[in-house]
């Protein structure tokens, strides 16, 4: 009897072992496979995508919109490891899923301090990585070339090699808002409904505090002059774009009129990016416009933009919105504006640019002309926020008769009239030079070569006289 239970003792071991033995087979063949299903999704960064929609549409992941994917971010630096380290723990700490978003960091240049930080983020964090640039040699004071060089360089990289449709361009020196992701998933929307638009930036030109609606998170605008500092393209702009991209100033280009082809940009009321003035420097304008960009905060909010509907900003539906606002608003006396009252909206007209300059200068706004256009114009119109009122800046032509808004017509002059008048500003205004202050005149040329600065007349470019 003893012998008989040995015996059956022995064999069900032998059974148990085994059913053992399978269990962790099974288990084991589970967790490889687990293994290298997300080993694809860590190292597979940047896998060729189709260029076919359908194709596209059957190959998204249908289990939930975490999982689906949206835009690359490519984030240009070149020597600010620190300004490096705080926008991308601002990026990562906002990216809703590394699904949605591939971050891409391409520098200029090889300093090891700023390419540490970078690396340090591609092993910490997943569909990330760094490319790098080889530094173009600049002239001192213009690395204006080396940026150009740069971001052709990169722009071509992420859309013709690692074929992605969509790209959010960053730079290092920007703070991003709460809801920057939530804005530009919207955005692509509006990309890809509307062929007049063909960028959709986070900044504002004139976004400083005074002069936005701090309680319209959700207010987004049509605007002429590409804002850039946090911008969504497509990669069927890229491809128009790429063969003629400038070797300098590659921002005034994309606002000249025979690149824009009379295009708009979406952005918003409220900031969606804003310069850390203590990590950015001086940046490529030496300063120039610091007053300004100081004022300007990324938002707050957390808006979830996508309850915006995209007919908003879609021209048809806007400029018919925007007519109806300028022919209700209320004429505006710029020499009374303390009976204004926030129930209403104003406006007042201008007529050429020392007309433009006065208004800016009494809203506090940026000056500057580039292909004619004012900063956040569209078809000549500049809103902002006076005294708690919305205001509308209107060329003449629209003031008089508003229907005709998509009638007006950016005068390339203005460039070079607006550079007069920042010469005269700055050197006929101070007493720098007394007689007739016209940079074509033989006495004043003659005035700039006794001092020896015949070449920082040359500089400044062509100007005309107003």
């Amino acid at each position: 009897m003893k012998r008989v239970l040995r015996r059956s003792a022995s064999k069900h071991a032998s059974t148990l072992f085994k059913v053992i033995c399978i269990i962790v087979l099974c288990s084991f063949i589970v967790y490889l496979r687990t293994e290298d299903h997300q080993l694809k999704n860590d190292t597979v960064v940047h896998a060729p995508r189709s260029n076919s929609k359908e194709e596209e549409e059957m190959s998204k992941p249908v289990t939930s919109d975490d999982s689906t994917f949206v835009a690359a971010v490519l984030v240009f630096c070149a020597t600010r490891p620190d300004a490096l380290r705080n926008h991308l723990s601002q990026l990562l700490a906002q990216r809703p899923s590394h699904f949605q978003y591939h971050v891409i960091i391409s520098q200029d240049g090889n300093r090891t301090a700023v390419s540490q930080v970078a690396q340090r983020f591609v092993k910490d964090f997943k569909n990330i990585t760094l490319i790098q640039h080889e530094k173009v040699d600049i002239k001192k004071r213009n690395n204006y070339p080396a940026i150009s060089a740069h971001y052709k360089w990169a722009l071509d990289k992420v859309f013709n090699e690692f074929r992605y449709d969509h790209v959010i361009v960053t730079e290092d020196d920007l703070d991003i808002g709460n809801d920057f992701f939530s804005y530009f998933r919207w955005g692509k929307q509006v990309l890809n409904t509307d062929s007049t638009i063909w960028c959709v930036s986070a900044w504002n030109d004139n976004g400083g505090g005074s002069l936005i609606d701090t309680k319209r998170g959700d207010l987004v605008w049509r605007t002429d002059f590409f804002p850039g500092l946090g911008w969504m393209l497509s990669r069927k702009l890229w491809e128009e774009l790429s063969p003629g991209f400038p070797a300098a100033y590659w921002d005034d280009w994309m606002r000249k009129p025979e690149i824009r082809k009379n295009r708009s940009c979406i952005r918003p009321e409220i900031s969606r990016t804003s310069h850390n003035m203590k990590l950015a420097g001086k940046g490529s304008s030496g300063g120039m416009f610091k007053d300004y960009l100081s004022k300007i905060s990324a938002s707050s909010a957390n808006i979830d933009f996508s309850l915006l509907p995209t007919t908003v900003v879609l021209k048809s539906s806007y400029d018919k919105r925007l007519i109806e606002e300028i022919e209700n608003a209320r004429p505006m006396d710029l020499e009374n504006t303390t009976n204004m009252e926030n129930t209403y909206n104003y406006k007042t007209s201008y007529k050429n640019i020392r007309d433009w300059h006065k208004l800016a200068a009494k809203f506090k706004l940026m000056t500057d002309i580039r292909g004619g256009m004012a900063r956040t114009a569209y078809y000549g119109v500049v809103t902002l926020m006076y005294n708690n009122c919305r205001v509308f800046l209107v060329p003449d032509p629209t003031y008089q008769k508003p229907a005709d808004l998509a009638n007006y017509v950016y005068d390339s002059d203005w460039d070079k009239q607006n550079r007069f008048i920042e010469f005269e500003a700055y050197y006929c205004k101070t007493k720098k030079y007394t007689g007739k202050c016209d940079p074509h005149s033989p006495e004043m040329i003659a005035f700039f070569k006794r001092k020896g600065w015949k070449k920082r007349l040359d500089d400044w470019g062509e100007m005309i006289v107003v």
